[in-house]
């Protein structure tokens, strides 16, 4: 190990956006756990008020700060940290440390680089330069030049041909790449990627749309040793950005040639360019003339890591952690929660197929272009694991539809035409149009030509309509029930095509013994002895999980990111995990995002990655019998259908809109306060506002200043008021009293449960984790003493903003006022001016 580092620097990737979410911040807290392992301490940067990992490092090595290369500079100046890690922060973490390293900010003060040597560093997020080292190297890439003005860009698209791609050079935000068809189209991406790069550059290369993508996940330690974790597979080709596309692991349709050749090259790069720990390296493959292209080299965490990280077991960021510090891999020792027993240098090995499915915020921004492209439109994802592709692909798409019936939605109102049109052009409901197509005899070869799929999936599509029609023609047949299940078929889903209820298709199960039988995901596919805490359901013959503990608290997830709740969402889901298991519960979750940081070992006793739908959680149920069953509030008919079977449900986070109570539908100031049975207790007055000022409605009010600007008789007014209206109405948890500002005087505007932004907020402005209190209280735990301790000063001088973030430029759509429903995330500032102006 690095013995003469003590003291590291961790960027963090600053808000949720389009291009990465919780994947980031999960990754963060396990390396910062493995650092701790090692008595390093661990500094970290990031104004992220979601941030887990924000929570797991002492106040004094916490700044709460935008990342910026000003920012970090002055942090290294001050704390002279012996390293920095870029790799845990996404494009913008290694786009600071480039400039860091061009700038000599990091050798005039002796910061060593973990991860990417500085050589390599300068050449990440440059698409020509990667591309030279690459074509020094021998390796197939696309033929491209990087371009400065239009005038350049139009010559080299023209020599080139179209159609081409676009990309920015050293982009400020994850974009990727932007397919152009016409003259018209490049120039007008090319207007948009100079925008989007550090330098004014762009590259314009050759288009390989139609050809198979494939990820390859790898990690290296310092003395070379490497491993192949998973390759991932997009259903969709090249054209459809993978963070849009289905994707799945392992690859199920190449041969091995391909399979190893892929393998070589991504170790044959690692050790070329020297990275250490993580890699993820994109290839595009053209099976029909035995050729590929390396289209894109990433050497850092991100949403693949996560999901490979997921799917095998395997701890990719606790393990990349240890090399980043020149430990071998042959040395690495696990944390706890990874109970298998094989050496880490045993490449992972599934018996199981993951399938990601994206979630897209059209819903909430309807003016976007839903067309997939080359640009990232996705806001989260979802995954499904099963014995075979067919319940992988049902159980993910069921996660995503997050229909409370658990029930597909159809697409049979579209004309042939439109599913011509769909097939070619596709938008975000694109696997229900292939299925659609196939429900009218489309053949597979024609949909094969139309969308460039392998007809692979195209089979697996096609088994799963013939199980629909085996289920439709044998109502109430336990045999087909069984066979229904296997393949991914909810409770649900069979209850609707049996035109029976719920509970029918559930008696029908109990009585003929048809119970799931639960799988353990660890690396070595039960090679060698070996224990998990990760388990998916299905139907076969030997169960491997058993009830956990007889003091079990059972936690239902978010699933897949979504505009809105969004990552404060699962920010509070691990918090509530944390207090549960001080509390002295077992804790269990279910979830199906494998970027949550809820699934994180290190927070919870057992995790299952199901549909959080109402068949699979009583499922569960019947496996853990938990003592107490928290349901999200937005889950209003699991809550109902749980409650009516007697189970001991309680609801976290609260429910956001059914508990308001409005008199106006616009607000200047909100109280927030924690309320019990016996005690009022005012936490935090800030002023409301929206990106503009004022707002005109509750929706708007996306940015909370503090300490308010209101007089101290008005502050006292609030306050007596909101006392007396809580005695009156009672109300416990967490509640926001809102007033408006009339001729100088308050007036109360309304009361709602305290939003989930407004509580990572609260937590970080009073030091206090309000989460925790909202858990305890669910306990029973709350009592004077701890009332009477809280270190609360409502009076606080103390400067904080917490300010939306919205997606409107990643989706391509004018700047416009955002709306609370469209929040992609956050940030969070203190008393300084680039963090606390409103007009920012």
């Amino acid at each position: 190990m690095a013995n003469d580092i003590q003291k590291i620097l961790i960027i963090g990737g600053g808000p949720t956006e389009i291009g990465h979410e919780t994947e980031l911040d999960s990754g963060t807290v396990q390396i910062i756990q493995a650092f701790q392992k090692l008595g390093i301490r661990s500094l970290l940067i990031d104004n992220n008020p979601f941030s887990v990992a924000l929570e797991s490092v002492q106040p004094t090595n916490m700044f709460i700060q935008s990342v910026t290369t000003e920012n970090v500079t002055r942090i290294i100046e001050r704390e002279q940290p012996d390293a920095i890690l870029p790799t845990a922060g996404g494009v913008s973490a290694i786009s600071v440390c480039q400039e860091l390293q061009e700038t000599g900010v990091l050798a005039e003060n002796n910061v060593q680089l973990l991860g990417i040597p500085s050589e390599s560093l300068s050449v990440i997020n440059n698409p020509e330069r990667i591309n030279a080292v690459l074509a020094q190297m021998n390796l197939p890439v696309i033929e491209s030049e990087s371009v400065g003005t239009l005038d350049e860009a139009i010559t080299v698209a023209g020599r080139i041909g179209y159609p081409v791609i676009v990309k920015p050079v050293a982009p400020k935000i994850d974009m990727s790449r932007m397919l152009c068809d016409t003259e018209a189209d490049m120039i007008e991406a090319v207007s948009k990627g100079f925008n989007w790069s550090r330098f004014g550059q762009c590259v314009i290369e050759q288009s390989i749309v139609g050809l198979k993508e494939i990820e390859m996940v790898a990690i290296r330690d310092g003395r070379g040793t490497q491993l192949l974790i998973s390759g991932l597979e997009n259903i969709d080709p090249i054209g459809i950005h993978s963070g849009d596309s289905m994707v799945v692991a392992p690859t199920l349709t190449l041969t091995n040639q391909d399979y190893q050749r892929l393998r070589d090259t991504t170790f044959f790069i690692g050790t070329q360019f020297n990275f250490t720990g993580a890699m993820h390296i994109h290839f595009a493959l053209d099976q029909a003339h035995d050729a590929y292209f390396v289209t894109k080299v990433t050497p850092y965490l991100d949403r693949g890591t996560a999901l490979a990280s997921t799917v095998t077991g395997y701890p990719i960021a606790f393990v990349s952690a240890m090399l980043y510090l020149q430990t071998n891999l042959t040395d690495v020792k696990l944390p706890d929660g990874y109970r298998y027993q094989q050496s880490l240098l045993l490449e992972p090995t599934l018996d199981h197929v993951t399938v990601r499915m994206p979630m897209w915020p059209f819903e909430d921004v309807p003016e976007a272009d839903q067309h997939l492209s080359t640009v990232m439109h996705a806001v989260g994802s979802t995954i499904g694991v099963g014995r075979s592709a067919e319940e992988a692909i049902l159980k993910a798409l069921r996660s995503s539809q997050f229909s409370p019936r658990d029930e597909l939605t159809s697409r049979s109102d579209l004309t042939d035409y439109e599913i011509i049109s769909l097939l070619i052009h596709p938008l975000a409901s694109r696997v229900l149009v292939l299925i659609e197509a196939l429900r009218r005899g489309y053949q597979i070869d024609e949909l094969t030509e139309l969308t460039k799929i392998d007809p692979f999936y195209f089979q697996k599509f096609k088994h799963i309509l013939a199980v629909e029609e085996l289920i439709k023609s044998k109502p109430l047949d336990p045999t087909v029930l069984k066979e229904a299940r296997y393949y991914g078929f909810g409770d649900g889903m069979v209850a609707r095509l049996w035109r029976v209820d719920f509970d029918t298709v559930r008696q029908i199960a109990n009585e003929h013994d048809i119970t799931p039988t639960y799988k353990g995901i660890e690396p070595t596919a039960a090679e060698f002895p070996s224990q998990t805490s990760t388990f998916y359901s299905t139907f076969e013959n030997e169960n491997e999980s058993t009830q956990l503990s007889e003091h079990t608290a059972l936690v239902l997830g978010r699933g897949g990111n979504q505009l809105g709740p969004n990552a404060s969402a699962d920010y509070f889901t691990t918090e509530m995990l944390k207090q549960l298991n001080k509390s002295g519960y077992k804790t269990v979750t279910i979830n199906t995002n494998s970027n949550a940081g809820s699934l994180m070992k290190s927070l919870t006793d057992k995790q299952y990655i199901e549909p959080i739908q109402l068949g699979d959680v009583l499922n569960v149920v019947q496996i853990e019998h938990p003592e107490v069953i928290f349901v999200p509030g937005n889950r209003h008919y699991l809550t109902r259908e749980l409650r009516a079977r007697k189970l001991p449900v309680a609801v976290l986070p609260p429910d956001q809109e059914q508990r308001s109570e409005l008199v106006y539908d616009h607000a200047e100031i909100g109280l927030d306060l924690f309320v019990t049975a016996q005690h009022t207790v005012p936490i935090l007055l800030s002023d409301l506002r929206s990106e503009q000022g004022l707002a005109t409605s509750l929706s708007q009010l996306t940015v909370m200043k503090t300490p308010s600007q209101v007089t101290k008789t008005q502050f006292d007014d609030i306050l007596s008021h909101a006392t007396n209206y809580l005695t009156e109405h009672p109300r416990t948890g967490l509640v926001q009293l809102l007033y408006t500002i009339e001729r100088g005087k308050a007036i109360f505007a309304g009361i709602r449960p305290t939003r989930l932004t407004a509580i990572a907020f609260l937590n970080k402005v009073t030091g206090i984790n309000w989460i925790r209190m909202l858990v305890r209280q669910a306990l029973g735990e709350i009592d004077e003493a701890l009332i009477a301790d809280l270190p609360l000063d409502i009076r606080s001088n103390r400067i904080a903003v917490l300010r939306g973030t919205f997606p409107f430029k990643q989706l391509q759509v004018p700047e416009k006022l955002g709306l609370t429903t469209q929040e992609v995330g956050a940030k969070i500032g203190f008393g300084t001016a680039e963090e606390t102006d409103l007009t920012d």
